[in-house]
């Protein structure tokens, strides 16, 4: 009822508009634009419904937030208009048997019609959605308290623990004395297969990053950290901060898809100087450090100095390594043109890697494929050998050292330390050991997934592996099964094949394995872009993308730097300062 309450209002609107756009085309002079041209006032109506109805059931516009909904009116009206208005309309209309009759002269009118519809559409129905009567809102219903009988927390908002959350709101959707509580550390989603092109300044970052609290309508969204869990009290305790004084949830089952966090094995010299790469503050770090190193190379006369600055050092050659390797070495090499005193043969990228060849989880044949592209792009490689350490300005390789201020590390990751607070047995590697219907053994009332658990692998005998295709069918899975064990239904048993695998090497190159075929090249970069296009979840979050990847065919690099590292050391030597004049006081 709520979901055709919307539909009819936002049709509504949309006739009106249609019934505005007809009476400017009675009062215009110019024949390019008259009811003719848009086709008659039928399908003029017709269209203003479509575009109404449509924007009312895809989007949750936000209220004081007009720009945006203007911008998505705009966006569905552009993509109805080539749908409807210069495919559709003219096929059921006769015309359309060839494009001969879609021109200029009545192409652009319609798409300005549209546009206007789209656009106003996106205003008006963001006003109405506020709900400044109870008895007109067209917001969810909303209903009255009820007892809580059972609590399920889902520590996690990665693609596990979303698809988790969202299976389990839909299968509980009918039961409200059950209530879903997700806990992460982001208030966002990150959509990692493109962090390296947050790195590379191909895409913003938030287009890559939508919000946890879109996903749902009753599931409770906390951002928080992990201060304990008491198994014996069923209670996980948030670690106090300012935004909220709730610290204490209870649960009556425990999800965990807390992920993973970099290794670095030990080594404390590679832990400090090294940047790391599974965040989006670190993407956003990453790129901000590549832009900085140009800026004070440009102004630094020493060229020792400039090379060191200019070297670019990533560790691992796995899929993060070698796709964020192939972004940074583009987009170095094509800002170099906004620094005239910078020497372009001083710019360095190199990749470490222990094995013989890069992207072992792709056939060797590819892995070469990409190795010799890369180095004919001005790659370095150095495979079969180890980063041992790293102090300030200098990677060290065994004997070997590269001086570079720029150090990046891929090579390892281990799960989230959250885990040691269950007091469960872990397996070698710090996981949860799980059955196939996600559980953990010994423990019925704990599931987890993703990157924290060992999930057997029914396809290979193995286990699963940390990839994003396989965590969020597990999160499905678990949050089919959590919701089955609370209405006392039989589980299900997680049983995926992978489907294959990507890995963009830079501008219009990729490598690709899918279904067992193999690709690479520029359809494969095509192949990489579309499908991951198509998995970022909301459809807003898609368009703001594809458009950053048309305006950067067009566009040189964006070089604004958001971090200013100088201030951050100003400010280092101001506390510097005023600690010695504290202490001269102290002891005079």
């Amino acid at each position: 009822m709520y979901q055709l309450r919307r539909a009819v209002v936002g049709g509504v609107v949309g006739l009106l508009l249609g019934g505005v756009i007809i009476a400017l085309a009675n009062f215009a002079t110019n024949e390019a634009f008259s009811i003719g041209t848009l086709g008659g006032p039928i399908w003029v109506l017709s269209s203003g419904f479509l575009l109404g109805a449509s924007y009312a059931l895809l989007f949750e516009p936000l209220h004081n937030h007009h720009a945006e909904n203007v911008a998505t009116g705009l966006v569905l009206g552009i993509i109805l208009w080539f749908g409807w208005a210069i495919s559709l309309q003219p096929f059921i209309t006769g015309n359309g048997t060839n494009w001969q009759a879609v021109d200029a002269i009545t192409a652009v009118p319609k798409l300005l019609s549209y546009l206007l519809m789209g656009g106003t559409i996106g205003l008006i129905y963001g006003i109405l959605f506020h709900p400044f009567k109870e008895s007109f809102s067209l917001r969810s219903p909303v209903y009255q308290k009820v007892e809580i009988t059972k609590r399920v927390v889902i520590i996690g908002g990665g693609y596990a623990g979303v698809a988790a959350a969202q299976t389990l709101e839909k299968e509980l959707a009918k039961d409200k004395h059950v209530s879903i509580t997700l806990v992460s550390q982001n208030n966002f989603l990150i959509h990692t297969p493109m962090l390296s092109e947050v790195s590379a300044s191909a895409v913003s970052a938030q287009n890559i990053s939508p919000s946890l609290r879109s996903f749902f309508k009753n599931v409770q969204v906390i951002q928080s950290d992990i201060e304990n869990i008491d198994m014996d009290k069923q209670i996980v305790h948030l670690s106090l901060d300012n935004r909220s004084q709730k610290n204490a949830l209870r649960f009556d089952h425990l999800v965990l898809t807390t992920g993973s966090i970099p290794n670095f094995f030990g080594n404390q010299g590679i832990e400090k100087e090294a940047f790391t790469f599974k965040s989006l503050d670190d993407a956003i770090l990453i790129r901000n450090q590549i832009i900085d190193m140009f800026e004070r190379a440009d102004i630094d006369p020493d060229r020792n100095r400039c090379q060191q600055m200019l070297t670019f050092v990533v560790a691992g050659g796995g899929f993060a390594g070698v796709e964020l390797l192939g972004g940074i070495n583009d987009f170095a090499r094509g800002i170099s043109f906004y620094y005239p005193n910078v020497e372009p043969d001083d710019i360095r990228t190199v990749l470490v890697h222990s094995r013989d060849r890069i992207l072992p989880e792709l056939s060797e044949e590819l892995g070469e494929f990409a190795r010799e592209k890369l180095s004919e792009r001005g790659v370095e490689f150095k495979l079969g050998v180890r980063v041992t350490g790293a102090r300030k300005g200098v990677v060290e390789i065994g004997d070997d050292e590269i001086q570079s201020n720029t150090f990046i590390w891929t090579a390892g990751n281990q799960p989230s330390p959250v885990l040691k607070m269950l007091g469960l047995p872990l397996t070698k590697r710090g996981q949860l050991e799980v059955n196939t219907e996600l559980q953990v053994e010994n423990a019925t009332h704990i599931w987890a997934a993703g990157d924290c658990a060992q999930v057997p692998d029914l396809t290979t005998g193995k286990f699963a592996p940390p990839t994003a295709q396989h965590a969020s069918r597990e999160g499905k899975v678990l949050g089919y099964n959590v919701a089955a064990s609370i209405k006392g239904k039989p589980l299900k048993t997680f049983n995926f094949k992978t489907l294959g695998s990507l890995a963009a090497l830079g501008h219009q190159l990729a490598v690709a394995e899918v279904f067992g075929q193999r690709f690479s090249g520029f359809f494969a970069w095509l192949m990489w872009r579309g499908i991951y296009l198509s998995k970022l979840p909301t459809f807003q979050k898609q368009i703001r993308v594809l458009l950053d990847w048309i305006l950067d065919v067009f566009l040189p690099p964006d070089i604004v730097q958001t971090i200013n590292f100088s201030q951050e050391d100003r400010e280092a030597q101001r506390q510097s300062l005023a600690e010695n004049g504290r202490s001269q006081e102290v002891r005079s």
